[in-house]
C-alpha cells in the first residue's frame, strides 16, 4: 500500500478552539435540532451572500431535491446541465422523472459551456442547472440572458463555490436558486451540511415548509371544524394536527422531507463562515504558488486567469498534453501515485456515461470536449488549507520529475 507523501485529505481546513468553543455552547442548550444557532447561520449567511432568503439543510444533496420540489419538476420536464459534475447533481432531476440534457464544458474552467446551452432547449425545457466547477464561476451573463429569452429557471450548484464571485456578485444569488455543500471537504465545513438560497420569497416559503417535513399544495377552508363527531380542541393545541380541522387539499400537494441542519453543524458553520474569506485567500496563495512552478514544464498546463471570476480553488486542475510528454494520463498519474507519493482523485468522469444515463440513451460522443478534457488531460492535484509548503514544492518538483522520466522513456523507444 502507497504511503502518499501529499494524501488527498478529508478535511478542508483543521477545526481549531473557536469550533470546539461553539461545539462546547451549543452543547450546553435544551434542543439540538431546529434551535437558535440554526437560525443564526441562515442569517449570517444570507448577510454574507447579500441573499434574500437563507435555509439550512443537511447537505446540499437535499437541498437539490428540495430545489426540484419548489420548481415543480416533474415527468415529462427537460432540464439542461453539465457532464462535469458529481453525480449527485442530477439525482433530484432523476429521481422525480425529468429528461436530462447534458450541455457540452468549456474545456479550460470545466463549466458548462453557454454556447452550447440553446441548441438544447426545446419546448419541454423548463430549467439550466448549473455548476461552479472547482471554485471558478460559471460565465453567467449568457447563461441568465439564454434563461430570460426562453422563460427557464435557473439553478446554482456551489457545491464548490461559497464565497467565489461573478463579475462582484456571490456565486448562488445570480440564478433563482443557489445549493451549497458544507461537507468535509468543501472550503468551509460543518461535516455535513448545506444551504438552499433564493431571492423569490414564494420559493423560500414553499422550500421552508417541504425542508421541514410539511406537505405543500393547494388547500381551502373547511366548511366545519369538525373531525367527524370531533370539534376542534378548545383548551389544548396538539401542533400534529396541523391544519387538519381547519383546511382540505383541493388538488395535488407535495410531500415534505426532514432536511434541517442540526444545531451541532451551524454552530460549526457560523465559526466557518467567519473564516470563510481567509480560507478562501490560503487556497488562492497555494494555487498562485503551484501555477508559477508548473507554467514552465513541457505538456502541462494551468487554468486561465478569468478576472471576472476569480478561481477560489475547491479543486486545483491541471491539463496533461500526452502528445507533448510522449505518454498517456494513466502513465503520468501511476508515476506521481506510485513513485512520488501524490495521491490523486480526478473530478469528474462524465456523467452521461454512467450506466444509469446510458440505459437512457445517452453515449460516447454527446460532450466531446468534456470526454476529451476527462480522458486525455484533466489533473486534480490535493489542495486543501493545511498543505505545508514543503508538500506544495514537492508536488512542483515531482511533475518535473514525472514528465522528465516519461519524455526520457518514450525518446528510448
Amino acid at each position: 500500500m502507497t504511503t502518499f507523501t501529499v494524501p488527498y485529505s478529508g478535511i478542508s481546513n483543521r477545526l481549531g478552539e473557536a469550533e470546539a468553543r461553539a461545539l462546547t455552547e451549543v452543547l450546553n442548550q435544551d434542543t439540538l435540532a431546529m434551535g437558535p444557532v440554526s437560525r443564526r447561520f441562515e442569517e449570517a449567511f444570507a448577510d454574507y451572500l447579500g441573499a434574500g432568503h437563507v435555509q439550512a439543510t443537511n447537505s446540499c444533496t437535499t437541498a437539490l431535491f428540495l430545489a426540484a420540489q419548489v420548481l415543480d419538476l416533474n415527468e415529462g420536464d427537460e432540464v439542461i446541465t453539465t457532464p462535469q459534475t458529481f453525480w449527485v447533481t442530477p439525482w433530484p432531476l432523476q429521481a422525480r422523472g425529468v429528461r436530462i440534457r447534458f450541455a457540452d464544458i468549456d474545456p479550460d474552467s470545466l463549466n458548462i459551456d453557454p454556447g452550447a446551452i440553446e441548441a438544447l432547449i426545446t419546448e419541454r425545457t423548463r430549467s439550466i442547472w448549473v455548476v461552479h466547477h472547482g471554485g471558478q464561476a460559471v460565465d453567467m451573463d449568457p447563461v441568465m440572458d439564454i434563461a430570460r429569452r426562453h422563460g427557464l429557471t435557473v439553478l446554482e450548484d456551489c457545491a464548490h463555490a461559497p464565497g467565489a464571485t461573478y463579475k462582484g456578485r456571490k456565486v448562488g444569488t445570480i440564478g433563482d436558486i443557489g445549493c451549497f455543500s458544507f461537507h468535509s471537504l468543501k472550503n468551509m465545513t460543518t461535516g455535513e451540511g448545506g444551504a438552499f438560497v433564493t431571492r423569490h420569497a414564494d420559493l423560500a416559503e414553499k422550500a421552508r415548509a417541504l425542508g421541514t417535513i410539511h406537505t405543500w399544495g393547494p388547500m381551502a377552508p373547511r366548511s366545519s371544524s369538525r373531525i367527524g363527531p370531533h370539534p376542534r380542541p378548545a383548551y389544548y393545541r396538539d401542533a400534529h394536527t396541523r391544519s387538519a380541522f381547519e383546511y382540505d387539499f383541493t388538488g395535488g400537494y407535495e410531500i415534505g422531507n426532514n432536511y434541517r441542519m442540526s444545531e451541532i453543524a451551524a454552530a460549526l458553520g457560523v465559526v466557518q463562515l467567519s473564516k470563510l474569506d481567509q480560507l478562501n485567500a490560503r487556497r488562492q496563495e497555494i494555487a498562485q504558488t503551484l501555477d508559477g512552478g508548473l507554467q514552465d514544464i513541457p505538456g502541462i498546463s494551468v487554468q486561465r486567469h478569468r478576472p471576472e471570476s476569480p478561481h477560489i480553488h475547491h479543486l486545483y486542475t491541471l491539463f496533461y498534453d500526452p502528445a507533448e510528454v510522449g505518454a498517456p494520463k494513466d502513465a503520468f498519474i501511476e508515476l506521481m501515485q506510485e513513485t512520488e507519493g501524490i495521491e490523486i482523485v480526478l473530478r469528474y468522469f462524465p456523467l452521461h456515461l454512467l450506466p444509469e444515463f446510458r440505459a437512457l440513451g445517452h453515449q460516447y460522443g454527446e460532450c466531446p470536449a468534456a470526454e476529451r478534457t476527462y480522458f486525455d488531460h484533466q489533473v486534480q492535484l490535493p489542495i486543501y488549507t493545511h498543505l505545508t509548503d514543503a508538500q506544495i514544492i514537492h508536488m512542483i518538483e515531482a511533475l518535473q520529475r514525472s514528465v522528465a522520466t516519461l519524455q526520457r522513456r518514450g525518446a528510448r523507444s
